[in-house]
């Protein structure tokens, strides 16, 4: 949490009351700009806490991750006395962001109406599932099914295969669109003392991966080719497999680029042929020439073929295959994508840090909160006594 007064928004008070993935990882980014952000949990944890890793446990993967650089507190909304302790909080923030499935706040008394006329400033963030219309609006969403409705993951082509994924997870995509969507309302608040409703969800998200290539023609609804990957079944652009057993992806997208591959792979005369001058060609043969470009690739090492495609002009990168690759890469180094983080039970995590940096800086990241670690902090800034803390907690309202 930075709150450092040369942070973008150091001032900004945001209640983050979301859980998994993107809606946390979004409230995460903005507390990396400086807000400061509370996160809101049940008494039994967010769903986010169930880790599949064993040395975290209890403190959850997604959790650890999505909900650095915040503060924690335990509410109970279902309770009215937890209901009227989160409307004291968000008539004081700048910021509501929200998971639920729509209508679920409504129905406790804590809709968007109810909200705008406590505090005409707030900026509200809706992520759902599947959006705010439609058939599926009032069912749970998750990524991977999100991903499979959109298109993003295709099912097996054949019986070794492996389902294709035409893109990355749609959670990372719908945090960045709520981000996005938050910092513009907040500017508009600024303008005009206004707040607003920014709505999204995991769908849109997943939309959103395919938006290079999702394009229908009003007058040619002509059924596109099977694509492989983001790029289609493009001549020149594929993972090829190395002589060493590595992998690297090639991309010579360009009609230049796929003309000095065919030079280096000794196909002249497929470049020259004319048969595969245009990126459509490529398209319409892509797995015959990929073919032909992987037999070559497979009689080079991984190493001085990155070298020779790179002096080549040819875009080429490795494919790592695990995070420990990742995290010795010297590209990933120099540019410190992974950064120490103390945790108050577990010790030194590595974690990727914010990813946007402004004038240099991006943030300072702290370990994401335990259950309910900062609840009686957080409602004391809220002006609660220690004897209504206290009542609360009897209550069970908080935790």
């Amino acid at each position: 949490m930075d709150t450092t007064t040369n942070s973008p928004l150091t001032g900004m008070r945001i209640i983050d009351l979301t859980t998994n993935i993107a809606g946390p990882l979004s409230a995460r980014m903005l507390a990396e700009l400086g807000a400061s952000v509370i996160h809101v949990e049940p008494p039994w944890g967010d769903d986010g806490r169930n880790s599949t890793t064993s040395f975290l446990g209890r403190e959850g993967t997604l959790h650890s991750s999505c909900n650095r650089s915040k503060r924690g507190i335990v509410i109970d909304i279902k309770k009215p006395a937890g209901q009227n302790a989160l409307k004291r909080m968000i008539a004081a923030s700048d910021v509501f962001m929200e998971a639920t499935v729509p209508g679920a706040l409504d129905a406790l008394g804590l809709g968007y109406d109810v909200l705008r006329e406590l505090n005409r400033g707030l900026v509200q963030v809706s992520i759902s599932g599947w959006g705010t219309r439609g058939p599926l609006a009032r069912e749970q969403g998750y990524a991977v099914l999100a991903g499979a409705y959109s298109g993003a993951v295709r099912p097996p082509q054949g019986p070794d295969e492996m389902p294709e994924l035409r893109g990355a997870s749609a959670d990372p995509a719908t945090a960045l669109l709520a981000t996005i969507g938050a910092l513009a309302a907040l500017l508009q608040k600024v303008r005009s003392g206004e707040g607003g409703l920014v709505t999204t969800s995991v769908f849109q998200g997943a939309m959103h991966l395919g938006a290079s290539f999702l394009v229908v023609a009003d007058n040619d609804r002509t059924p596109n080719a099977r694509a492989t990957g983001m790029s289609g079944s493009l001549g020149g652009m594929s993972p090829f497999h190395t002589s060493d057993g590595r992998w690297v992806y090639i991309s010579a997208w360009a009609d230049k680029q796929f003309e000095r591959l065919c030079r280096l792979a000794q196909l002249e005369h497929v470049a020259a042929s004319g048969d595969y001058t245009s990126r459509q060609q490529r398209t319409a043969h892509g797995n015959e020439l990929n073919e032909l470009i992987g037999h070559w690739v497979a009689s080079q090492p991984h190493d001085e073929l990155l070298k020779v495609l790179r002096s080549e002009k040819i875009p080429a990168a490795p494919m790592r295959m695990s995070v420990e690759e990742l995290f010795d890469d010297p590209q990933v180094r120099a540019n410190d994508m992974f950064v120490p983080v103390e945790h108050a039970t577990k010790g030194t995590l590595w974690q990727l840090r914010n990813m946007v940096e402004i004038n240099g800086q991006f943030g300072h990241q702290v370990a994401a909160p335990l259950l309910g670690e900062h609840t009686d902090q957080i409602l004391s800034d809220f002006g609660y006594a220690p004897g209504e803390i206290a009542e609360l907690r009897e209550l069970g309202a908080v935790g």
